[in-house]
């Protein structure tokens, strides 16, 4: 169904167009009425403004309080654009240092690396801190000793660097669900990864976390990446890479019992 443009509201949607930002904040709002020759209004006026905006079509709702998503002309209709990562965007816009990082299969993906959308979409926080409501029922929240400045910046989200990634995986194999598709990319994400930089990331790391890291590079026959990692230590203590107790592969050179990974790897499947 076509949409119309109130005349007192033409320069706003008019700004929103140009701009292309598919997340709408209270302030965004603020610049756009501005910038269509209206006197910067107060939160009660851009809220009233939103509000008509959304009547007629123009912004979609969010769960995310003060953002909408914009609806351009270009859909032909009050259509959302079916970005997987607007909560994000929308919460992290209107939260500036806010440390929430996209991670595991979220981070894979994005990097180009896994081949599927994840059931759920994935964000680290920082150890203790407690997801926004808004990501409750769709997102899958973890929490990581990776800090938050080990993050770069894909589509405009940030994002684990793929060292993180790995990183993130060593500390906890769990949280990343799709370990067929694991098993796919490793090879490619061990040869980007900065060797250097995960060494740094780990330096404040357990030492289970360290041995499965490395056990990563051993897994995929970089072993002198391996012992990089290990920096020549000879692990006293099994860490487990998967479940306990469901037979697997011991690694000598990593101290790493393996019960999920290693089958698929040797097999070459994964998604």
């Amino acid at each position: 169904m076509a949409r119309t443009i109130p005349r007192s509201l033409a320069g706003v949607v008019e700004h929103l167009e140009l701009e292309g930002d598919p997340v709408v904040t209270v302030d965004s709002l603020r610049v756009a009425i501005h910038a269509a020759g209206r006197e910067d209004p107060s939160d009660a006026k851009v809220r009233r403004t939103a509000y008509r905006l959304q009547q007629a079509g123009w912004l979609g709702t969010l769960r995310s309080r003060n953002a909408w998503e914009f609806l351009p002309g270009s859909r032909a209709g009050a259509h959302s654009g079916g970005d997987r990562f607007l909560e994000f965007r929308a919460y992290d816009a209107n939260h500036r240092g806010w440390p929430g990082t996209l991670a595991m299969e979220s981070a894979a993906g994005l990097h180009g690396l896994a081949q599927r959308f994840p059931e759920r979409e994935v964000l680290a926080l920082p150890k203790g801190m407690r997801a926004p409501k808004s990501f409750a029922s769709e997102w899958r929240t973890i929490t990581s000793a990776v800090p938050a400045s080990a993050a770069v910046f894909v589509n405009g989200l940030r994002t684990w660097t793929v060292e993180a990634l790995l990183v993130g995986i060593g500390e906890r194999p769990t949280n990343y669900r799709d370990v067929a598709g694991l098993a796919q990319w490793l090879p490619e994400a061990v040869a980007r990864a900065d060797l250097e930089v995960v060494i740094e990331l780990l330096s404040d790391m357990s030492n289970a976390t360290v041995q499965r890291t490395a056990y990563l590079f051993g897994a995929v026959d970089l072993d002198a990446a391996r012992d990089r990692v290990l920096e020549g230590s000879h692990p006293l203590e099994v860490a487990w890479f998967g479940p306990r107790g469901r037979g697997g592969l011991y690694d000598p050179a990593t101290g790493v019992h393996d019960t999920t990974l290693r089958p698929l790897l040797s097999a070459g499947t994964g998604a």
